[in-house]
């Protein structure tokens, strides 16, 4: 999303981006342009809704850019059960959960099966989605450009990009408090990993695992 004048924010799926757009449209109004995509419930409209690098306006290109992940474990848990209670049908997630009949395990069986270029894949990698949100490869570093921050830190992590970014006094005494993060439910993340599928995500995101560090942790 973009905050007119003052910033762009970049973030995966299920990074906390509802908490933020509320917060921001709250004290800034139609100033938050949001992208075009209107997402699964026009079946025509595209698919992702989540701005790129690469989408940046020129008009906003001297703006200062801030990035959210998280960890690539915990966000397949929380994109499966997400979809799995969601109103509409996502036909690619409709697709590799056969029809919603999969439990987690089952779901990431058969989503590791498709090969990185199909459709069903496209919109269900973590690194995919990384990639293409951030202009990068495994090949191809991310632009410095843009300064990261965590779903796990995320207050304490947009705090300190807006207030760097010039934003109301205001909206940042509101962060701390504002704790509307679209949350699907489910037990904790770890739960839901025998060692093989483990290590079979690890091999497959390990490019964002090893940049950013993330672990497989059991709950404290």
């Amino acid at each position: 999303m973009i905050l007119r004048d003052k910033c762009v924010i970049l973030h995966m799926p299920k990074t906390g981006g509802v908490f933020m757009r509320l917060l921001l449209q709250k004290h800034y109004g139609d100033a938050v342009e949001l992208p075009s995509g209107k997402g699964f419930e026009d079946p025509e409209a595209r698919w992702e809704q989540h701005h790129a690098l690469d989408d940046i306006p020129e008009e906003a290109g001297r703006l200062p850019v801030f990035g959210f992940v998280r960890n690539p474990w915990d966000w397949y848990v929380s994109w499966y059960h997400f979809f799995a209670t969601y109103k509409h049908r996502p036909p690619h997630f409709m697709t590799v959960s056969k029809d919603k009949t999969l439990d987690f395990a089952g779901f990431m069986e058969n989503l590791i099966t498709y090969p990185p270029d199909s459709p069903e894949n496209l919109y269900s990698s973590y690194s995919d989605k990384y990639f293409r949100i951030f202009s990068c490869s495994e090949h191809q570093p991310r632009n410095p450009r843009v300064e990261m921050g965590r779903y796990e830190t995320v207050h304490d992590d947009l705090n300190r990009f807006l207030k760097s970014a010039g934003v109301d006094q205001e909206c940042l005494d509101e962060i701390a408090t504002f704790r509307t993060m679209n949350n699907s439910r489910h037990n904790h993340y770890s739960t839901y990993y025998t060692d093989s599928l483990a290590e079979q995500v690890y091999m497959r995101d390990r490019a964002v695992i090893d940049e950013f560090g993330y672990e497989l942790v059991p709950p404290a």
